[in-house]
C-alpha cells in the first residue's frame, strides 16, 4: 500500500512537471529562448567586413578603436549540426598588476541560419586569467603555451531573420591554448549561450 503510494506520487510529480515544461514553452508571451552553441578548434583570423549596423558603429567608437579577432564555426551543443559561424572584433585590453588577468570588450556577429544576433560585452566585460600549467596544461597545441580561462557576459544589441525581435543576454565561458611559439590558438569548449527575454 505505501509503495502504491509513493509510485502515484511520483506519476502525479512527473505528469506536474512535463505539463510546466509544456506551458513554459509555447508560444506565449512571457517565453523564451536559449540559443547554445559550442565550438573546438583552432582560431582562424577575421577577415569579415565589420558589420553595417549602429550598434557596432557606436561600440567600437568608445573607447575604440576596435580590430577584428576570430572567426569560427558555430555547432549546436546538443546536436553537433552546424548551425553557422561567429565575427569577433575587439577592444580596451587591460591587464591586472601582475599580468595574470586580462579584460577587454568584444563584439560578437553570430552569422546563424536563420538570421544574425549582434552581441556585445561593452569595455571590458570578457575576462579571462592564466592558469597554473601544473594544473591545467595545454593539451591541443605544441610547444610553448599557456592555457587561459574565461568568458564573457554582455547584452543583445540587434538581429535579422528569426532574431530581428530578439532582446536579452549572452554567456561564453572557454579555455583557450595560447601558442607563444608563432602557432595558431586553440579554443578548447567555446561555449555561448544566447537568452532571449
Amino acid at each position: 500500500m505505501k509503495t502504491r503510494f509513493i509510485l502515484g506520487a511520483l506519476a502525479l510529480t512527473f505528469v506536474s512537471v512535463i505539463a510546466g515544461v509544456a506551458v513554459a514553452s509555447g508560444d506565449g508571451a512571457s517565453s523564451t529562448e536559449d540559443t547554445v552553441l559550442i565550438y573546438n578548434g583552432p582560431s582562424i583570423t577575421n577577415t569579415h567586413a565589420a558589420p553595417t549596423t549602429p550598434a557596432f558603429t557606436s561600440w567600437c567608437s568608445l573607447d575604440g578603436p576596435c580590430s577584428p579577432s576570430v572567426q569560427l564555426p558555430m555547432f549546436d551543443a546538443s546536436t553537433g549540426e552546424r548551425r553557422g559561424q561567429i565575427y569577433v572584433w575587439t577592444k580596451s585590453f587591460v591587464s591586472s598588476a601582475d599580468g595574470n588577468t586580462i579584460c577587454f570588450g568584444e563584439f560578437i556577429w553570430f552569422d546563424l541560419n536563420e538570421g544574425s544576433v549582434y552581441v556585445h560585452s561593452g569595455s571590458n566585460g570578457t575576462c579571462g586569467g592564466f592558469m597554473d600549467p601544473s594544473m591545467k596544461p595545454p593539451t591541443h597545441i605544441t610547444g610553448a603555451g599557456q592555457v587561459v580561462g574565461g568568458g564573457g557576459d554582455g547584452t543583445i544589441v540587434g538581429g535579422t531573420g528569426k532574431y530581428a525581435k530578439w532582446t536579452g543576454t549572452y554567456t561564453d565561458r572557454v579555455f583557450v591554448e595560447l601558442s607563444f611559439s608563432g602557432g595558431a590558438n586553440y579554443y578548447d569548449q567555446l561555449f555561448f549561450s544566447i537568452h532571449r527575454t
